[in-house]
């Protein structure tokens, strides 16, 4: 599978690259979407702040709050991506706020690490650009990449 990322990184993150890439790879490993791995995958995501972030929550979702992570799929439907013929796909567009993700962990009532949260907040969000809804599976596969990648 090959990967290309565009990072459009306005609020100055310090995620690099590397770390984002290996998020997203091991997230797709564990999804269970082995029809995308002869595929050239892409994926734009834009770190913004959090005024930018509350802004892009209230005119999508209708809350006027900032949030971590928004999801934009390509595809409303899953099983177009699984059935898609075409050999480069773009799933869609991941918007994240580091600050908002920075502070929750802060003002966390558990030991949390700021490279797990990180991973499990990305991988959260590529998981919904993959179709998959607020549940138990969503939410193994998303700690499973944190635990993974979080502690490299």
């Amino acid at each position: 599978m090959r990967l290309k990322l565009e990072i459009n990184n306005t609020d100055k993150s310090p995620v690099k690259r590397a770390f984002i890439k290996k998020v997203v790879l091991k997230t797709l490993e564990k999804s269970g979407y082995f029809e995308l791995a002869e595929k050239s995958l892409s994926l734009s995501f834009a770190w913004v702040t959090e005024m930018e972030m509350r802004r892009i929550n209230k005119l999508y979702r209708k809350k006027d709050k900032a949030t971590d992570v928004l999801s934009f799929c390509e595809y409303e439907d899953p099983s177009e991506l699984k059935r898609s013929l075409e050999a480069e796909l773009f799933l869609g567009e991941l918007v994240l706020c580091y600050n908002y993700i920075k502070e929750s962990v802060a003002n966390s009532t558990q030991e949390t690490d700021m490279q797990k949260e990180l991973a499990r907040i990305i991988a959260h969000g590529v998981l919904h650009l993959l179709g998959f809804s607020h549940g138990k599976k969503m939410f193994v596969i998303q700690d499973a990449v944190s635990v993974e990648v979080g502690a490299c």
